[in-house]
């Protein structure tokens, strides 16, 4: 029994030392994985799970890329290494509709963010990234699933004395949310009126 617990166990998953994380998988959870260890980054086992999460993001298959992220995010990480996890966990969160959780980890980003900033802009030639999660998943969370908009207006505040986005977005995106604001009680009044009229 002992040999027979880490049988048929991937190359790629042996190199990274994963065997033991692998073995207690349900069958039908190494199937999902096996889609995407193919042409994985095989150089550790922090980007080999950052390789299949990523993958399995674009694919929204958000269910695999929890359940790879909730094993790296407890290892012994660098603050930038789980600013990268966190980065890939948060979409996977937001798509499963764990949202209490995805605004935590939104929260943990942006900390590991304005703490790190600089070594953050030195890997992406001098710039921020384009796309930063915790920043725009904050936002997602606190409209898209709890209506809070002047949370996500303070958040666009907190945006900008960050350096996260400029004046400009900041007016701009809050212009936008009182227009979804409008549009999402107008639609629940004639959804109200709907309903009477029937």
């Amino acid at each position: 029994m002992l040999f027979s617990r880490h049988k048929d166990i991937p190359v790629e998953i042996s190199k990274v030392k994963l065997n033991e994380w692998y073995s207690e998988l349900n069958d039908k959870d190494k199937v999902k994985i096996g889609r995407y260890i193919k042409d994985s980054d095989t150089s550790s086992a922090l980007n080999f799970s950052l390789s299949v999460m990523r993958k399995a993001n674009e694919e929204e298959n958000y269910s695999l890329s929890v359940l790879v992220g909730e094993n790296v995010i407890t290892q012994d990480l660098k603050a930038i290494e789980r600013f990268d996890v966190l980065e890939a966990i948060i979409p996977a969160y937001f798509g499963t509709c764990k949202y209490d959780i995805c605004l935590k980890c939104c929260e943990e980003g942006l900390s590991i963010l304005q703490k790190n900033m600089e070594e953050i802009k030195k890997r992406n030639s001098g710039n921020l990234p384009e796309s930063i999660m915790c920043r725009n998943y904050m936002i997602n969370v606190l409209i898209g699933a709890y209506n809070d908009y002047d949370r996500a207006d303070a958040a666009l505040d907190r945006f900008f004395e960050m350096g996260l986005i400029s004046e400009e977005d900041v007016e701009y995106r809050k212009r936008s949310h009182k227009i979804h604001k409008l549009q999402r009680t107008f639609d629940g009044i004639f959804s109200a009126t709907k309903v009477k009229e029937q």
